[in-house]
């Protein structure tokens, strides 16, 4: 196609809803949707927390399967799923296994797929700080550096609840916890809207006594 001044139009990019639909439509996402819709189904009949631990396994190995789709089927299902087996009751090796699977899917999303589905990806991820395990711990810090905390402007709808895990993190002083966390606010003091961090800062210190003496030091 060709502008009205004889040179070639440039062509749009696509967005990501259009992305997304181009993948709906291939036949290999129709058998990774089938293998996806079937591991969620075991989910209810989980009776111990082994059990939750193999699911999600089942889950790793069809997202590795088909790597090469950046789109997830029934990602609301999917996330609903995830945000269960953070639960605080569940033992510590739910919630690695948990983690990984959220690592496979926020690596193979990127980040603008991710921003715009904040509203359910992160539902339990921040919260679980407060009660994750030494071995646990890292392996949150880790993705919230490589994911959250590199959003730029597109972390601001999350920032409150990442704000208050990394506060949480500032607990463990003298740790590696407490200088990655400060490492990674002033990442986002950086990277992100200024107004918004610093509204997310403040809301921690007003509603958040367990954070208040972090939040006056940082």
């Amino acid at each position: 196609m060709r502008s009205a001044g004889g040179g070639a139009s440039s062509v749009l990019p696509q967005s990501l809803a259009e992305q997304d639909a181009l993948h709906w439509r291939d036949a290999k996402f129709r058998h990774f949707r089938d293998e996806m819709d079937s591991a969620l189904a075991q989910f209810v009949y989980a009776q111990e927390w082994a059990d939750l631990i193999r699911y999600l396994q089942r889950m790793q190995r069809i997202l590795t399967k088909y790597a090469q789709l950046p789109v997830i089927p029934d990602k609301i299902a999917v996330a609903k799923r995830l945000f269960q087996c953070l639960n605080s009751s569940l033992p510590s090796g739910v919630h690695l296994t948990t983690l990984q699977t959220y690592e496979l899917i926020f690596s193979r999303i990127g980040a603008a797929r991710l921003a715009r589905d904040l509203a359910f990806y992160t539902e339990g991820i921040f919260t679980l700080y407060r009660h994750a395990s030494y071995q646990v711990k890292p392996v949150l810090l880790d993705l919230f550096e490589r994911h959250f905390v590199t959003l730029g402007a597109g972390v601001v709808p999350c920032l409150p609840g990442l704000v208050l895990a990394l506060l949480t993190a500032m607990e463990d002083v003298g740790s590696e916890y407490h200088a990655r966390a400060v490492r990674q606010l002033d990442q986002l003091a950086r990277d992100a809207p200024i107004g918004a961090f610093m509204s997310a800062v403040w809301g921690c210190l007003l509603r958040n006594a367990s954070v208040r003496l972090q939040a006056l030091h940082y």
